[in-house]
């Protein structure tokens, strides 16, 4: 990788036009393992291995290149270079080298073509916010033993085969599935400044799901999600057990619980809940591109040294951190995407706007990485979270008690006769972009209804969170003491990436919540093959097509 890198930055030539000042070519080899059971049977049982690669061709100078808007807008699917990111799955160095030979041809072409297009922009308009091209940043090298043992496929299978039985004495429950993802990823960078970068990650999520249909017609799910960094961090069949009990329970109370439709009032929401919200109605709106690029709204560009927080909260992120407690962190990492070395920042302080995540691009007021650029290996990097953290100053949070006394008295003070507590949220997503609204969404898995008088709770379902983010953050009351964590993969412009978010439980003035669903089901016209007694179930009651209740 280094000899061509070397070979095609003294070789990338056009007379009269601008020349290499900067390159970075990475190698991702990936090992994965996917395995599914549902019934008793396995239903995916998939192990492989492939590679790709990624060049960066940076032309022009660190003051101005060819990269506009940060990146944000270049859509590497879009462009003829992104057919040719494979690389050889055995990672035969004369192959690799032809293949990245082929790529930087194709990079640089469109290096030169955006060269011109970002010259044309700054000549029929005024970039106000763009500062300058690329940081400099002391090189690197950094190199992690590479293992190659063999996930222990046979043992895993056996143990989701086994598990997946339960679902055979629930035909009430539709879809199920226990499903295992493994993924070894060796990463190989090199830069023309002369960083060097060998890492390996491990990420294994193991997910139990399953649907039911409601009396009303409408499908809600039910799960539990683990994410591990380590083959020895995968639980034990007991410990699995005990998930699938909870996922079997909880599908049980949805298929009771009602729909209120929408709502409006305080709301208590749990660590995890908590740090979804963070994550889409802040951490995205801190990312360094989104303060230079045109089409972005800059939510909070002009406000650095101002309150957008409540006192006693702390905003930061750090990659360096491998686990919250005993829970492994899937944010985790040691250094970018740009060779950068992964670095704590501190973003909010007692509530008030400090910094930004940045990568390579540099922001107005910051013209270095502070170690957050990332993507998914084939999009152009861009700041981004690793583990998002929220904390209270120390003393400051309140107990989980307290703060449902808390929401019953915010209730009956705003002559209400109901909160809500969010126990859990599935998935988040947000817009940031100038043409649209500026709001955010959470798809919630577990909510409850409290009476403000007598604290008595009951659960509800089909319904999702949304909000405006500056609204939303200045309505946060109080919080709690105790951190949770929520993790997962994020998707944005440089693709979809590991991260994790802690933050402690939250009490919010005023929350609003929609229904989800906009359409509604029958039952299937027969149950399914194991649960048929023989009279197509009319016996059991599994057969109640056209009796659905109407919503209230």
């Amino acid at each position: 990788m280094q000899r061509e890198l070397r070979r095609s930055l003294d070789g990338m030539v056009v007379p009269g036009s601008p020349r290499p000042y900067f390159m970075l070519y990475a190698l991702r080899r990936v090992h994965a393992l996917r395995l599914r059971a549902a019934h008793g049977a396995l239903l995916r049982s998939r192990d492989q291995t492939h590679a790709h690669i990624y060049a960066d061709v940076r032309v022009g100078s660190h003051k101005f290149d060819n990269v506009i808007d940060g990146g944000l807008g270049e859509g590497a699917e879009e462009r003829e270079s992104n057919d040719w990111i494979d690389a050889p799955d055995d990672l035969n160095l004369q192959a690799l080298q032809i293949a990245l030979w082929k790529l930087t041809q194709l990079k640089f072409d469109e290096a030169l073509e955006d060269y011109y297009d970002h010259k044309k922009a700054t000549l029929s308009e005024y970039l106000r916010d763009e500062v300058s091209a690329m940081t400099r940043e002391r090189p690197i090298v950094h190199r992690e033993v590479l293992h190659h043992d063999d996930f222990p496929r046979a043992a895993w299978e056996r143990v989701l085969v086994d598990l997946s039985r339960r679902f055979l004495q629930h035909p009430e429950i539709y879809d199920p599935g226990i499903s295992l993802s493994a993924e070894r990823v060796h990463r190989w960078l090199v830069t023309s400044e002369g960083t060097q970068v060998l890492t390996e990650d491990v990420f294994i999520q193991i997910g139990i799901e399953g649907w039911v249909l409601t009396e009303d017609g409408v499908y809600v799910e039910g799960s539990r999600q683990l994410y591990l960094r380590a083959v020895e961090e995968v639980p034990d069949r007991a410990t699995l057990e005990r998930a699938l009990d909870e996922v079997i329970v909880e599908l049980a109370q949805l298929r009771e619980a009602e729909s209120p439709g929408a709502f409006i009032g305080p709301a208590l929401l749990s660590g995890q809940a908590a740090s979804t919200l963070f994550h889409e109605a802040l951490g995205h709106r801190l990312e360094g591109e989104r303060l230079v690029a045109r089409g972005e709204s800059k939510t909070f560009a002009r406000k650095k040294g101002e309150r957008i927080l409540p006192p006693g909260l702390n905003v930061l992120d750090d990659p360096t951190m491998t686990h919250c407690g005993k829970e492994p962190l899937w944010g985790s990492y040691r250094v970018d995407d740009e060779g950068v070395p992964a670095r704590r920042t501190l973003l909010v302080e007692d509530g008030v706007l400090r910094g930004f995540l940045q990568s390579r691009t540099p922001v107005p007021g910051s013209e270095h990485s502070n170690g957050h650029g990332r993507h998914d290996g084939v999009e152009r990097p861009m700041a981004r979270m690793g583990n998002f953290v929220v904390e209270g100053i120390a003393g400051q949070g309140e107990t989980w008690e307290a703060l449902k006394l808390r929401l019953a008295e915010l209730a009956r003070f705003q002559g209400r006769r109901q909160g809500v507590i969010i126990r859990r949220i599935l998935a988040g997503e947000t817009s940031t972009a100038d043409y649209d609204f500026q709001v955010f969404k959470g798809v919630l898995a577990e909510v409850h209804l409290v009476d403000a008088t007598t604290g008595v709770s009951r659960r509800i379902r089909d319904v999702e969170l949304i909000g405006t983010p500056l609204a939303a953050l200045q309505r946060i009351v109080a919080f709690g003491r105790d951190s949770e964590t929520d993790q997962g993969f994020c998707y944005a412009e440089s693709g979809s990436i590991p991260v994790s978010g802690i933050a402690p439980p939250i009490l919010l003035s005023e929350l609003e919540l929609q229904q989800s669903s906009t359409t509604g089901y029958h039952d299937p016209l027969l149950p399914p093959p194991f649960a048929d007694d023989g009279s197509r179930g009319r016996k059991g009651g599994l057969r109640s097509r056209g009796k659905r209740r109407k919503p209230v």
